[in-house]
């Protein structure tokens, strides 16, 4: 029981080929992704809930999340229609994240210590990115993008914010 996360979160990394070798947009391809979505959702779920943390497992996780992300995405983009003010908020949002990161480096020489944290706001990005991505294709998809896109630029200000004033 205490590896449970831990393997979740290797499946996660094992369900990118798969993902990789199907074709987008097709059921086996939305199989993956929701399985693979869903072992994101219980490993950190999990592990907390019965007190099994590691920084192991914590790596393990970042490391399946950034696999997974750059599958799926990999297999997506091509289907990704969006406005170019869209695509500036992304860019936007991508450098935050990207001054977030050198400030954690930063105070982890500091602290000792990574402070990528996982707020709220960062996991309701997580939440409405993952199901918002089932919406490619369909006549909804920009106004939904906007909505994450929004939500996903809070979380990233927050997110440094927090890093910066601890």
């Amino acid at each position: 029981m205490k590896q449970i996360p831990n393997l979740l979160s290797a499946l996660r990394i094992a369900l990118c080929l798969p993902l990789l070798l199907v074709d987008a947009m097709t059921v086996p391809f939305w199989g993956f992704y929701v399985i693979g979505g869903t072992t994101d959702m219980l490993d950190g779920f999990l592990a907390r809930r019965w007190g099994v943390e590691s920084k192991f497992g914590a790596r393990l996780d970042s490391l399946a999340d950034f696999v997974f992300v750059i599958a799926v995405g990999y297999q997506l983009f091509p289907y990704l229609k969006l406005p170019t003010a869209l695509w500036m908020m992304i860019a936007l949002i991508a450098l935050v994240k990207i001054v977030n990161a050198i400030s954690s480096l930063v105070m982890k020489n500091r602290q000792g210590q990574s402070l990528f944290l996982h707020t709220k706001a960062n996991k309701l990005t997580g939440l409405l990115l993952f199901i918002g991505m089932m919406a490619i294709g369909q006549s909804y998809f920009v106004p939904v993008a906007w909505v994450i896109a929004c939500i996903a630029l809070f979380a990233a200000i927050q997110e440094g914010h927090y890093i910066r004033s601890k």
